[in-house]
């Protein structure tokens, strides 16, 4: 599975999914995670204002993603995510220890 992390500096889980110029491309397989690419798009939330197909062209940029990681997510990014089959998740903190507790959290259900 893919996971897109929208951060500033690919440490942390810093940026509003409107305002991301920078996506960290992350594969999480048998419980390892790794670092695959960065991706670079254009933000589309200007004070409010937004712009339609630079939101779509966004959503596209992650298109083979099955999450994205944002510090905060609007309604309409959140739903055009949503309608392509990409789940939004608030998180912040780390992004490899976010994605560990993730991960960590999913073996634990399938052991029960």
């Amino acid at each position: 599975m893919r996971i897109a992390v929208a951060s500033s500096d690919g440490i942390v889980i810093n940026t509003h999914f409107g305002r991301a110029n920078t996506f960290y491309i992350y594969e999480s397989l048998g419980g390892v995670i790794r670092f695959m690419e960065k991706r670079f798009g254009k933000p589309f939330c200007h004070i409010g204002e937004h712009e339609e197909e630079d939101l779509l062209n966004a959503v596209d940029l992650l298109q083979d993603c099955a999450k994205v990681y944002v510090l905060q997510i609007g309604q309409g990014a959140e739903e055009a995510l949503l309608a392509r089959g990409i789940q939004p998740v608030i998180g912040r903190g780390i992004i490899l220890e976010v994605l560990e507790d993730c991960e960590k959290v999913k073996k634990e259900v399938r052991k029960e």
